[in-house]
C-alpha cells in the first residue's frame, strides 16, 4: 500500500497526513478549505477532485471528520467514497462518531467489495504533531493487519479492539470521562485557590499521588496562563458525551455521574463552546468570583 488518501485536514488530520508523506507514502488529499489543502500540497501531497476520485487512485483512504453527518456527506453521493470504492480498497475512519454510522458505511462499502475500520484516535493535536497517537480499531482483524503499517506513520499505540464499532465504543468511554475529569478539576483548582493554596503547587503534588489524571496535564497550565484556544473544543466534547449517552441508552446502562459531567460541559458550552475543554472552569470561576492565574 504505497498510495494513500486523507480527507479531513483539521488540527488532527493535517499533521497526520504530513506524517504519511514523511513516511514515504504517495498521499492524495481532499478538503473544503484551501488553507489546509495548500499546506498539505506544500508538504508533498497531491489534491484529488473529489472523494470518489481520491479512492479510485489509492489503496487505502483515511478520514478524520467532526460529526456523523460529515461522514455521510463524504462517504455517500455520486462523488463520495463509496461511489468510487472497488474490490479490496480499505477505508479507515479516525473520526469520533457512533456505532450506527460505523456500521452503516461499513455495510455500504462491503457491498462494493471494500473494507472498513473505525479507528478513532486519542492524543490531541500534540500527539498528532508528534506522531504518537493512540488508535483504537474496530473491524476485521485481517483488514486491521493490512492497515496497521500505514497507521504506524502517526500512531504509537495501535490496538485491534474487536468488530466494527468497537474502536468507537472505547473512544466514547474515554471522552465521556474527560467531561467528568475536567468538571471535577475545575472544582479542585478553584477550591485550592480559595483555601489559599497555589493551584500549580497542588497540581505538582497531586500528579505524584493517586488522584492524578492525564486531564490535569492537559488543563492546568492552559488555565493558569489563560490560554483557551481550542486544542479540543467544548463543542466537540459535548457532542462526544451526547453520543456516549446515546450508546448507554442502547445498551441499557445508567450513567448518573456522566450525566452530571454532561450538564457541566453543556453549561460551559453556552458561552465558551468554541474554546478548549479546559475552559469548563470558566463558569465556576464566574460563579465563585475567583479567577485562576499563575502566581509569579
Amino acid at each position: 500500500m504505497k498510495k494513500v488518501g486523507f480527507i479531513g485536514l483539521g488540527t488532527m488530520g493535517l499533521p497526520m497526513a504530513k506524517h504519511l508523506i514523511d513516511a514515504g507514502y504517495q498521499t492524495f488529499v481532499v478538503g473544503r478549505s484551501r488553507g489546509p489543502i495548500e499546506k498539505a500540497i506544500a508538504y508533498g501531497a497531491k489534491e484529488a477532485e473529489s472523494p470518489k476520485a481520491l479512492i479510485e487512485n489509492v489503496d487505502i483512504v483515511m478520514t478524520c471528520l467532526p460529526v456523523p453527518q460529515t461522514i455521510i456527506d463524504v462517504y455517500e453521493g455520486e462523488n463520495g467514497l463509496i461511489a468510487g470504492a472497488t474490490e479490496g480498497k480499505i477505508v479507515i475512519d479516525h473520526s469520533t462518531v457512533n456505532r450506527e454510522t460505523n456500521e452503516h458505511v461499513a455495510r455500504l462499502l462491503e457491498q462494493k467489495g471494500a473494507h472498513f475500520l473505525d479507528a478513532p484516535v486519542s492524543g490531541g493535536p500534540m500527539g498528532a504533531n508528534a506522531g504518537t497517537l493512540t488508535i483504537m480499531c474496530g473491524g476485521s482483524e485481517e483488514v486491521y493487519k493490512k492497515a496497521e503499517p500505514v497507521m504506524k506513520a502517526f500512531g504509537e499505540y495501535i490496538v485491534h479492539v474487536g468488530p466494527i464499532g468497537s474502536g468507537t465504543v472505547v473512544k466514547l468511554l474515554n471522552n465521556m470521562l474527560i467531561g467528568v475529569h475536567q468538571s471535577a478539576l475545575a472544582e479542585c483548582y478553584i477550591m485550592a485557590e480559595k483555601a489559599g493554596v497555589d493551584p500549580a503547587i497542588a497540581y505538582d503534588l497531586i500528579k505524584r499521588s493517586a488522584g492524578f489524571s492525564k486531564s490535569m496535564d492537559w488543563s492546568v497550565d492552559a488555565i493558569l496562563d489563560r490560554k483557551f484556544e481550542p486544542r479540543f473544543s467544548i463543542n466537540l466534547l459535548h457532542k462526544d458525551i451526547r453520543l456516549a449517552l446515546e450508546l448507554a441508552e442502547e445498551v441499557n446502562m445508567p450513567l448518573e455521574v456522566i450525566k452530571l459531567g454532561e450538564q457541566k460541559v453543556a453549561e460551559a458550552k453556552k458561552k465558551y463552546g468554541d474554546q478548549d475543554v479546559c475552559a469548563i472552569v470558566r463558569p465556576l470561576e464566574e460563579k465563585t468570583g475567583t479567577t485562576l492565574l499563575r502566581r509569579q
